[in-house]
């Protein structure tokens, strides 16, 4: 393996630091765009020696490559535009991720009967729309970068509007403030928070929903994700800014980290980041474990019958380095079953060819877990693991 280059002069976005290490083999590697479209390589990885912070350097390159992604975002189109749904780890029973977070957080959580929730990045309404379902009675607003969903939106029984300009300008505060899969895109995430302090009531909750980079190593491939996080990482950021961190797991969706704060009385001041350093050195690592499955699964896609198991980071970014090697995608979503990823057929495991070989392109245990699923269907299938 390639060892880490030396210093790099961008500054860290949480620390200010310029130390900076790069992962230098990283710029090798075929990227993914957050809506599940392949991209080119020549990104960057880093690591703030001062503040252990992973992070994408915020140069003008990535910030063009950004700006180019948004422009061109599909939504959820492996599905159509229907949220992506999540699975239980032994049955592989899905529900939409919206509706199983908000089970989460009641659970977890004390909520009023009635209050308002500010959707931050809220995407075509998804997240509103379940918590208008599950949590009646509340006001719901939501932002984004363009009015696009604006009649979708603000259809939601409860949405009061969509906002799209700077959120200082948002009248009113909020007993609720969700970012789901918002703050990896975030330059300078300790400022941002401190920033969404303001719009929150004192005694309401900032809940935060990120990819896990400690389990899952794939999404250090997202080009337009700026931040990379693992448990402690993201509960350090949000104390950082001056949040009391009440809730910080990985269980409530698999693959991902949800922390629930409640701002701090009094912390106006800046506050330096307190990150744990093992997991800091286990997510940057994670690119060489990237390279150690991609040298497994290249015999693989020399098979005739080659395919993929699943439709989003792992399998659009393994497809591409193998140049397309993949015949069809294995998917369990019902919502994208019957559709295309790439140009090619996704199958449901009951309609996998005889005889394929099939690469699950999920961390584990979820990997093993559908392995399991996969063999059982008695096809004299080939499954292989990460």
């Amino acid at each position: 393996m390639s060892k880490t280059s030396p210093i790099i002069t961008t500054a860290c976005h949480v620390c200010g630091s310029t130390e900076l290490e790069r992962a230098a083999a990283y710029a090798a590697l075929h990227r993914v765009t957050s809506d599940c479209k392949p991209w080119p390589p020549g990104g960057q990885l880093a690591r703030c020696r001062a503040c252990g912070f992973i992070q994408t350097p915020i140069t003008p390159q990535w910030q063009a490559e950004a700006d180019q992604i948004y422009a061109g975002y599909t939504i959820y189109h492996q599905s159509g535009g229907a949220e992506q749904s999540v699975f239980h780890e032994r049955s592989g029973a899905g529900q939409p991720r919206s509706a199983q977070l908000i089970q989460a957080m009641r659970d977890a959580c004390a909520l009023p009967s009635r209050g308002r929730l500010l959707d931050i990045g809220c995407g075509n309404g998804s997240f509103l729309s379940a918590w208008s379902r599950l949590v009646p009675g509340w006001t719901l607003c939501g932002t984004e970068v363009s009015d696009k969903y604006k009649v979708q939106i603000e259809k939601i029984p409860g949405v009061e509007r969509l906002f799209t300009g700077d959120i200082a300008e948002i009248p009113g505060n909020f007993d609720v403030i969700s970012l789901i899969h918002v703050l990896e895109h975030i330059p300078f995430p300790v400022a941002f928070l401190k920033r969404l302090r303001e719009k929150l009531k004192p005694d309401g909750l900032l809940f935060i929903e990120v990819p896990d980079c400690q389990q899952n190593c794939f999404m250090l491939l997202v080009a337009d994700h700026c931040s990379h996080f693992s448990p402690g990482l993201l509960a350090g950021v949000v104390r950082a800014a001056g949040f009391d961190v009440r809730h910080t797991t990985n269980q409530w969706v698999a693959k991902e980290v949800s922390v629930v704060g409640r701002p701090l009385p009094g912390e106006n001041e800046a506050r330096a980041a307190t990150l744990p350093q093992s997991d800091s050195l286990q997510v940057f690592n994670g690119w060489q474990q990237l390279r150690q499955i991609l040298a497994k699964v290249e015999p693989l896609a020399k098979e005739p019958s080659f395919g993929l198991f699943g439709t989003a980071i792992a399998a659009t970014w393994l497809d591409a380095q193998l140049n397309r090697a993949a015949r069809f995608f294995v998917d369990e979503d019902v919502n994208r079953i019957g559709k295309t990823h790439l140009d090619r057929p996704i199958v449901s495991p009951a309609d996998v060819p005889k005889g394929a070989t099939i690469f699950v392109a999920l961390p584990q245990p979820l990997a093993g877990n559908v392995a399991e699923r996969l063999r059982q269907l008695g096809k004299g299938l080939r499954v292989e693991l990460p």
